[in-house]
Formats: structure tokens, C-alpha cells, sequence
């Protein structure tokens, strides 16, 4: 799970039509160390438990890297400045949900590698013009540059000189040839709904794929 101090910051992506790319993306990375894979996914289960039950502010979606050293992403788009400080003022005030995320972040300690964090900027000037969608998607084709180029996909650009293409996916086998074309850097995420809340309209559009995550549950109940 996000640390609080990441979540305070996280806002909603768009829905699940085609649209154009938020205006800016905040992505926070976790690098697992060998062996925690188990108690990780026991605590982000639990983490999202408790998104759920104690209604944090906003929809979050967990990507889980495939292939090679385990990397856990969290992917949030922000609609604007005044919508991320709503999120965190929600974070705030929500006295019970600050407690139980602040016992998350304890135990994790010791499971992940030092995290990373990056508020990106969206690129059309390099970007190829690729929408921003979650009905179907179950993969995220993500590369990261060192320097600005075109690039196929949705590029967001980070304050630390980075670049982070970013390309949904509805099948492995279609990641997997998006991934092979895309160059060094790239590496493919599955998304992980028993991780993640997904807005309503997420569960509403594709229920059979999000009917793990602990926020349909709840969603069917009275």
C-alpha cells in the first residue's frame, strides 16, 4: 500500500472511455525485497480492505511487474491541482483511516526497498495521440527515458528527468509485443484489483474483473 503521505496525493483517473490523457499522472514505485512477495500481497489486501471500508477519498489502481525483480506501482491521474488538494484534505480528516494506513506503512517495513515518486506532466508534443482507457485493460506497457522523444504511447514527464511512456494493454500476449517494440526501459505491469479501489464506474463497466477487489464487495452490499 502507498505510504499516507503518497496517498494523501492520490486523485482519480479518467473512467473507462476512451479519452484523452490526464493532464498529469502521479506514479509511486516500490521495489520488493526477495522473499516479501507473500506478506506484501497479505498487507496490500488488507490495505485495500481498508480503502474500502473506511471510504478513502479516492480511486487507486496497483500494478504488479510481470516479469524480473517484483516492482509494485500505484497509478493516479489528477484532474487538477484543486482535486489533489481535496484528496489530501480527505485523507486528513478521516481521523480512523489515517490511523489503520499509518499501521499499513509499519508493516511494510522491512518488505520493500527504499519507494520512488513522481508527479508527471503530460506530453502531447511527444506523445502519439493514444487515449487513456480502463474498460479491458488488464496490462500497462510502461517505459521509462532518461530524455524527451517522441514516443508511442502517452509520455508524462517528471521533475527528475525522467519519461515515462505509458500504453495499456488488453492481453499479455499484447503487451508483450507492445513491450518488445517499445525499447530499453520498458517493462510490463499486470493490474492488481484485489490491490487497488476502483472507482464505481470501474466495477460497473467490467464487474467480472474487478469482482476481486474488496470495493465491488462492498459495493454489493445494502
Amino acid at each position: 500500500m502507498v505510504s499516507p503521505a503518497a496517498l494523501l496525493t492520490l486523485i482519480a483517473m479518467p473512467v473507462f472511455a476512451p479519452e484523452p490523457p490526464p493532464p498529469s499522472i502521479y506514479i509511486y514505485r516500490e521495489s520488493l525485497k526477495p522473499g516479501a512477495e507473500a506478506e506484501y500481497g497479505r498487507v496490500e489486501e488488507d490495505a485495500a480492505r481498508i480503502c474500502a471500508r473506511l471510504e478513502c477519498p479516492n480511486p487507486y489502481l496497483a500494478l504488479e511487474s510481470v516479469r524480473g525483480p517484483r516492482e509494485v506501482w500505484w497509478l493516479n491521474a489528477f484532474a487538477s491541482e484543486a482535486d489533489r488538494d481535496r484528496v489530501h484534505r480527505g485523507y486528513e480528516q478521516n481521523v480512523a483511516l489515517k490511523a489503520a494506513l499509518q499501521d499499513i506503512t509499519r508493516r511494510k517495513q522491512g518488505l520493500t526497498f527504499e519507494p520512488d515518486n513522481s508527479l508527471a506532466t503530460y506530453r502531447s508534443d511527444l506523445s502519439d495521440g493514444s487515449s487513456w482507457r480502463m474498460l479491458g485493460t488488464r496490462f500497462f506497457v510502461i517505459t521509462v527515458m532518461d530524455a524527451a522523444k517522441k514516443a508511442d504511447g502517452c509520455v508524462f514527464e517528471a521533475p527528475n528527468a525522467q519519461w515515462f511512456v505509458v500504453v495499456p494493454a488488453a492481453t499479455r500476449s499484447e503487451a508483450d509485443r507492445k513491450a518488445a517494440t517499445a525499447g530499453p526501459g520498458t517493462k510490463v505491469f499486470a493490474i492488481r484489483p484485489a490491490w487497488s479501489l476502483p472507482a464505481e464506474a470501474w466495477i460497473a463497466a467490467d464487474p467480472d474483473f474487478w469482482q476481486a477487489s474488496p470495493a465491488a464487495a462492498s459495493r454489493k452490499r445494502p
